[in-house]
């Protein structure tokens, strides 16, 4: 079983201020060559790779402006977004999902996302909602915040640099697992984990962790993203415990927990105490792909 990791630096921080209101978002939906755990090949960018991060404050209205310029022919060329674990209230035609909510947007073609968040606040994320694209990376993060949340007493640091996200990542285009899949019943296997875009696949280079930096004596709320077609994972960090305070948009009451398992599309936000020796610290993400295939005899990332 093959693991993601990142480290825990010690180092100065920066506010993040975010304003009520409308929230304009260009995000441009194209292809691009990635190559995040070392090995190139063509993908899909929701703005970035490995995703855009849209943020809002309760009560928002968000315009999201998709662009499709996508041309590669080994993968889908329409697509369509779904805002994942938002409700849409009144809103359905922009929940995303093709030829059920919306007709895809075509290439060369776009679309505005037009809806309220409403009361909803806390971690989500969005992903593409055609057959299987989103697996070739179109999918990105989406945080709403509460400026009167009444848990903000918890934490002293919640910014995009505490946002984790999870993903699986295959070195074949979506549409080809899938092809492979229907004709002899294998789950398609991943190559590798990412951890906020980077990893590492067996025979590949040593692509550099990424690092989340932290001051001693703060308190952070890491929102944990699993942005995954298929793989779960156990998340943890060594000399650490830390307090699950979300799960899937919806705060908790503080829950003490040394690991936990978070699957496809879930999130939690856990606050972390960085109350240990200054150093750097693994944050341990061993990924899980249950139900796999013999396919895992040639993979890194399985049990």
């Amino acid at each position: 079983m093959g693991s993601n990791f990142a480290t825990i630096a010690l180092l100065p921080f920066f506010i993040f201020q975010v304003f009520a209101g409308d929230v304009f978002v260009d995000l441009p939906v194209t292809n691009a060559i990635v190559a995040p755990d070392g090995f190139s090949r063509s993908a899909i960018q929701a703005g970035t790779f490995p995703g855009a991060h849209i943020v809002a404050m309760k009560g928002d209205t968000l315009h999201i402006n998709v662009t499709n310029t996508l041309s590669d022919p080994t993968m889908r060329r329409s697509t369509s977004i779904h805002w994942h674990g938002l409700f849409q209230d009144r809103t359905a035609s922009e929940d995303g999902p093709a030829f059920v909510n919306q007709c895809p947007i075509a290439p060369g073609s776009f679309y505005q996302y037009n809806f309220p968040v409403g009361n909803q606040t806390g971690t989500y994320w969005f992903h593409s909602h055609l057959s299987t694209q989103y697996a070739d990376g179109e999918r990105g993060t989406l945080v709403i915040y509460d400026p009167d949340d009444p848990q903000k007493n918890l934490w002293d640091v919640d910014d995009a640099s505490t946002v984790i996200t999870l993903a699986d990542w295959y070195h074949t285009p979506a549409e080809q697992l899938m092809a492979q899949f229907k004709a002899d019943g294998h789950e398609p296997v991943p190559a590798s984990g990412l951890f906020n875009g980077v990893g590492r696949y067996n025979g590949g280079p040593a692509i550099p962790w990424s690092v989340i930096n932290v001051v001693a004596g703060k308190r952070y709320r890491l929102r944990i993203i699993n942005i995954s077609a298929f793989a779960a994972y156990t998340f943890s960090v060594d000399g650490h415990v830390f307090d699950v305070i979300e799960t899937d948009g919806i705060a908790t009451v503080p829950l003490t927990v040394s690991s936990f398992v978070i699957h496809a599309a879930q999130r939690y936000s856990v606050v972390l105490n960085a109350n240990q020796a200054p150093q750097n610290y693994w944050i341990r993400t061993p990924m899980t792909v249950a139900g796999s295939s013999s396919l895992c005899a040639n993979a890194s990332v399985c049990l």
